[in-house]
């Protein structure tokens, strides 16, 4: 029985390193190869799509990402010719009586809460937004990248664009 006691772990231990040298022998694909990247959907900017959605917000705006957001009555709010998405843009609204500065995220937000308290005479309605869904709404427009694509947006929660290749005619 000691002879039994002693052998055991030296066995296990054998076992062990037999398998470590089969996989380093073997090889190991690593989770993801060098030109691949993980995007991690982020929760506040799933929900600034589902506000910007529900408020309609396309009626008025072009917005990446968004579906049926082709408006041509408020400015484009993704990136086009020279000008960047709406978080390289400084300032938010010019006319008339001065303008209205866009240094961050909060600045955003707090325009989409209540752009009339921010502007009076701007055409840009006070959607009755909680302070919530602004920071919501606002999440998802800074998410918008340079080349039009929504960081923070996972492909399952993306929405379908025209040109994407999906089904239409």
């Amino acid at each position: 029985m000691g002879l039994r006691r002693s052998i055991t772990p030296w066995l296990l231990g054998g076992a062990s390193l037999s398998l470590g040298a089969a996989l380093t022998l073997v090889g190991v694909e690593p989770a993801l190869s060098a030109g691949e990247t993980y995007s991690q959907a982020d929760p506040a900017v799933q929900a600034g799509m589902g506000v910007i959605m529900q408020s309609r917000c396309g009626n008025c705006h072009i917005i990446p990402g968004i579906p049926h957001a082709d408006g041509n009555f408020g400015p484009d709010l993704g990136p086009h010719d020279d000008i960047p998405p709406v978080a390289g843009r400084n300032p938010l609204a010019i006319y008339p009586h001065g303008s209205v500065p866009n240094n961050s995220q909060d600045d955003l937000a707090a325009w989409l809460a209540h752009p009339t308290d921010l502007k009076p005479g701007t055409a840009m309605p006070d959607l009755g937004l909680s302070q919530d869904d602004a920071e919501a709404a606002a999440a998802y427009l800074y998410a918008i990248q340079p080349d039009g694509s929504v960081a923070g947006m996972d492909d399952s929660a993306a929405a379908p664009t025209p040109d994407s290749g999906g089904s239409g005619g």
